[in-house]
């Protein structure tokens, strides 16, 4: 588990430029971060728009917190090396109305979880002058409660390649919703297995068949009870 970086960005709220810390804006809440190349692509805008048809399903109370717990998934941000003017234009253009945007023009945000290694150590952040975007982020999706890292999947690096820098293949399979709805299950059931692993081993241990004899072969002098009443049948 690692505490998230803290970085302020800018929204634009009211046609003015408003600055605000990413700690103040996650503390208390669970919250989906996903990064993508870029605003108006084509395949990030795809992503945005899968994101927004499945939103619901990140609303389940049964992917974060505990079993009987009524959390969800607060919010789901895309953030992107863009300005938040350009991120407002693109989500007026996708009439996106659920998933939220976080315009990193600087990188302030990106570039520190890049440098703190929380995913893939030095390749959250990646060179794209290829295709002539400069920097960019790698695609990927990341669980934070409370401005902790809780679980991420991004997408790989291709077999035939060493570095992420300058690829023509355009990625988007790891981290799409359907993907990121396994992966936050996944989490759920292992959790929850723990919490079930902890309680057995808590729980003082009662013998559930008497098998009539003791350490010297000797049959046994506790009185027999049927099955059917120590399994409360009657």
């Amino acid at each position: 588990m690692n505490l998230i970086p803290n970085a302020e960005l800018f929204f634009v709220e009211k046609k003015k430029l408003v600055r605000k810390s990413t700690h103040e804006l996650f503390s208390g809440r669970d919250v989906l971060v996903i990064g993508i190349n870029g605003a108006f692509l084509p395949t990030d805008e795809q992503m945005v728009k899968d994101y927004e048809k499945l939103y619901l399903h990140f609303k389940d109370t049964t992917l974060v917190g505990a079993a009987n717990d009524p959390t969800h998934i607060d919010d789901i941000y895309f953030v992107s090396l863009n300005d938040p003017y350009v991120m407002e234009a693109w989500w007026k253009k996708m009439k996106i109305k659920n998933c939220k945007y976080l315009a990193d023009g600087s990188g302030a945000f990106t570039l520190r979880l890049d440098q703190q290694g929380g995913m893939t150590p030095g390749q959250t952040v990646v060179e794209m002058y290829n295709k002539g975007y400069g920097k960019r982020s790698w695609r990927y999706v990341l669980l934070m409660e409370n401005n902790c890292q809780m679980c991420y999947v991004e997408e790989e690096t291709p077999e035939n390649v060493s570095t992420r820098d300058n690829l023509e293949d355009d990625l988007y399979k790891l981290t799409k919703p359907e993907e990121a709805l396994k992966m936050l299950r996944a989490r759920q059931q292992t959790s929850h297995i723990g919490d079930e692993n902890k309680a057995a081993d808590a729980a003082a241990y009662v013998p559930l068949l008497d098998l009539g004899t003791d350490p010297n072969n000797n049959p046994s002098k506790i009185k027999e009870e049927k099955v059917s009443d120590r399994m409360g049948l009657g």
